[in-house]
This record gives structure tokens, C-alpha cells and sequence, in this order.
């Protein structure tokens, strides 16, 4: 198990905690995987007004564009659950993050429409297995009581990699083109990767944790493996026709079907609609604006993620009640809600503060849905169709996103794209709060626990 020196310089803290936070480290590099996925996602979006403009691209087909990424990612979903349970997230996750970054730098070479959308379909596919993976991680690594902040961690990657990404993009392909502003900037993928293979291992093999630190991990962490044997031997192997048969999973799958809907909304077409003729701002300016609403929402999220694992102080039979269901409705809510009022806004600051905020209650209600999803699942075994299941039906709801905005700003304008998109939110904030009850297990299985 590695190190297995007890250091008595390690104390503990009130709740018998270990002072040692060395575990963070992985939620850390889980931040900055997505962080690269999300700059490799979001260089197309900033460079759309020029891509638009070299290729002639409509509205309609520029959101056929946006939306290619996200053809790719929600097909190799499922396959790719079936992958990560089969030879384990070790192997898939280093070889997804090489594949996407090669095919983000090879974007900034391609010459035809044609290959343009044939490599986002491919980024897509690289990317899929990031967030499956990611869970698998986190169900590893982090205890019951930390599992909402360190989801949270990594979610804010969809934050801090438009926040980091966008003025620096912005002033790239506004100066030496967009085809450059790829390549660059998709590079980063490798300097991750190394990391990555240097530092990961399970937490049974890291050397670098305490004994003590390590012990806290296997003792909290809630995988069935590592409780009693009876536990796990009761459990049903939960097939995707099984799980669509269980409301949770169909709650969970209507809330980050909508969530996701919002977010890609706003991933693909806010620089757009900084620099439309609704809001007037320069590149370089939207650019700004843009990392300023997203480095905003990326504080806040971390924040209220560590609040609300202190709040909730959920016990193993809370959790497996669904009751991180609440926390997901509440957040929805306030996301729908401000996002609805920022077509009337016209204070620019006050415009970021609102944005942020719908930006910020979008993601930690992504992050607690997935902390939620994790929570109901007890057969481990199947946990990585489990988590893809759920990406899957975000993905096909949310890349419709790009394609329906695209058609209503052709017809219409930006203040419809507003309304329509709080509307879908409404829905899914009911379908969160009503439905995630129960553990993912058939009712005669769950009965006889």
C-alpha cells in the first residue's frame, strides 16, 4: 500500500480528520484536465466571427459548427462507458487526453469546411471519456463529505478554461490568425499528461499520502468494495436498460440534459453575442468580458462548493436518499432566473455579475448532479455506464444548443435564445427536485437491503 510510516507530526482535527490535505492534488489535476478540455472546446467559439468569415459561414451553419464537437462526444459516450469499465480508467484517461490534443492542435492546419467539422467530431470522441473518468476518480480518492467539493474542483475546469483561454485567444486570432490561436494553445494538453503519469496512482498505492491520510480515504470514501462483502454481493449489475427503468436515473438524466442545454448555449455563443449587433462590443473587449464572467463564476462555484459539503454533512443513508437533489433544484432555479433577466440588462458590470451568476449556479448544479449520480450508485462494477449514461443525455440535449440558438438568432435575435433557454431550465429544475429518491438498484434488490 506504499508508504505505510506513521508520521506523528500528522494531527488530526476536530472531526477526526487528517490535517494533511495532499489528497487535493488529484482534485487539482482533475481541475486542469477539464480546464484543457474546455480551452480545446472553447478556441472554436472564439474563433468563430473569423472562421465565419473566411469559410462564409451563415448563423445556422456557424451553430452546425459549434455543435460538431458534441456530435462526436454524446455518440462515443455509451460505447465509451462500456470501454472504461472494461480496461479501467488508468488506461483510457491518458490515452483520451493524447488523442484530443492532437486532433485540437491538427484543427489550425485544416483547408476545407468539410475537415473543419471532421476534426471537431474527432475532439469530441477524444473528450468523452474526461468526464466518466474523472467520477471514477473522485469516487476513489475523495471521502462522502468531500465528494460535493471535490466534483466541484473539477467542474470549475469548465470555468477557469474559458476564463483563462478567452482574452489570450481573442488576442491571438485577432493578431495572428485563428489557425496559430489552435495550435498554441491546444499544446497544453501534453504538459497535463506528464503530469499526470507521474503523480496518479489509487490511494492504496501513493506514496506521497500519510498513513494516516490514506487510512481516512479507504475508510470514507463509500465504494462498495471496501465495505462488508454482504454489501456488495446484494447488489444487481445495472445494465443500461435497467437504469432507464428507475426514475432517479431519469431525473438525474432530465436535470443535466437541461443544465447542459444552458451551458453549451453560452460556451458556443456568448462571444458571439458580445459582439452582435444586440451588445456592441469590439473582439478584444468581448474577450475580456468573456474571462471576467467565467473567472467570476469559477471563485464562486469552488466557494459554495465547500460551503455546501460542510452544510449538508451527508451520512451514508441521507446520500443514498437522493438528498443532494435539493441543493441541484435550488441551484437550477437561480441560474434560470438570471439567466431570463440578462437580455435587460445594459450596465456592462452589471451584465458580467449577472452572467457570472447564471454561469456559476449552472456548474455547481452540473457538479452536484454528478455528486448525485455518485451518491445513488452502489454497483460499482457499473459505474462508468452509470456515469456516461448521464453524459450521454446532457449531450444530446445540450448540442442541440448551438444548432436551435443559431436558428433563432437567424429569425429572431438573442432575447428569444434567453427565454426559451430559462424555460427548458424550469423543467429540468422540477425534474431535480422530484425524482432522484432512491438508490440505482431494481426495487426487489433495494427492498432486500
Amino acid at each position: 500500500m506504499g508508504n505505510e510510516t506513521t508520521n506523528p507530526a500528522i494531527t488530526m482535527d476536530d472531526t477526526g480528520r487528517p490535517r494533511h490535505y495532499r489528497r487535493y492534488v488529484i482534485g487539482v489535476m482533475l481541475l486542469l484536465m477539464i480546464t484543457i478540455g474546455y480551452i480545446d472546446r472553447m478556441n472554436m467559439s472564439i474563433a468563430g466571427p473569423s472562421i465565419a468569415r473566411e469559410f462564409g459561414l451563415s448563423p445556422l451553419t456557424m451553430g452546425l459548427m459549434f455543435s460538431a464537437f458534441f456530435w462526436g462526444y454524446a455518440a462515443t459516450m455509451i460505447p465509451g462507458g462500456w470501454f472504461i469499465d472494461r480496461f479501467g480508467k488508468n488506461l483510457v484517461l491518458p490515452f483520451a487526453v493524447a488523442a484530443w490534443t492532437l486532433v485540437s492542435m491538427a484543427t489550425g492546419a485544416v483547408s476545407s469546411i468539410g475537415a473543419l467539422f471532421g476534426v471537431r467530431i474527432l475532439l469530441g470522441v477524444g473528450e468523452a471519456p474526461a468526464y466518466p473518468t474523472g467520477n471514477l476518480v473522485i469516487r476513489e480518492w475523495a471521502p462522502l463529505r468531500e465528494r460535493g467539493v471535490f466534483t466541484v474542483l473539477m467542474q470549475t475546469g469548465t470555468l477557469l478554461g474559458p476564463g483563462l483561454c478567452t482574452a489570450p485567444a481573442a488576442y491571438l486570432v485577432a493578431n495572428y490568425g485563428w489557425r496559430p490561436a489552435f495550435v498554441i494553445l491546444s499544446s497544453l494538453g501534453f504538459v497535463w499528461l506528464v503530469g499526470w503519469l507521474l503523480i496518479y496512482r489509487s490511494p492504496e498505492k501513493t506514496r506521497w499520502l500519510s498513513a494516516e491520510e490514506r487510512d481516512h480515504i479507504l475508510a470514507s470514501r463509500l465504494v462498495p468494495e471496501t465495505r462488508d462483502g454482504a454489501d456488495q454481493a446484494e447488489t444487481v449489475r445495472m445494465s443500461i436498460p435497467t437504469l432507464l427503468r428507475q426514475r432517479s436515473m431519469l431525473g438525474i438524466m432530465a436535470a443535466n440534459g437541461t443544465q447542459t442545454y444552458a451551458q453549451y448555449f453560452l460556451l458556443t455563443w456568448l462571444p458571439s453575442y458580445l459582439v452582435s449587433s444586440e451588445r456592441h462590443f469590439d473582439l478584444a473587449h468581448s474577450g475580456n468580458l468573456t474571462s471576467g464572467m467565467f473567472l467570476f463564476a469559477m471563485v464562486m462555484s469552488i466557494l459554495i462548493g465547500h460551503l455546501s459539503d460542510r452544510w449538508l454533512s451527508l451520512s451514508a443513508e441521507r446520500a443514498q436518499r437522493g438528498e443532494r437533489r435539493r441543493v441541484v433544484a435550488v441551484l437550477m432555479l437561480a441560474a434560470l432566473v438570471s439567466l431570463a433577466m440578462t437580455p435587460w440588462i445594459e450596465n456592462q458590470y452589471l451584465l458580467v455579475l449577472t452572467i457570472g451568476i447564471t454561469l456559476t449556479m449552472l456548474t455547481v448544479s452540473i457538479t452536484f448532479t454528478f455528486a448525485l449520480l455518485s451518491d445513488l450508485i452502489i454497483d460499482n462494477s457499473s459505474a462508468g455506464r452509470t456515469f456516461s449514461l448521464m453524459s450521454f443525455s446532457g449531450q444530446i440535449i445540450g448540442l442541440s444548443a448551438p444548432i436551435v440558438t443559431g436558428w433563432i438568432v437567424g429569425i429572431s435575435g438573442f432575447t428569444l435564445v434567453f427565454i426559451v433557454t430559462a424555460g427548458l431550465l424550469t423543467l429540468g429544475t422540477l425534474a431535480a427536485w422530484t425524482l432522484p429518491t432512491r438508490r440505482l438498484q431494481p426495487r426487489a434488490s433495494a427492498r432486500s437491503q
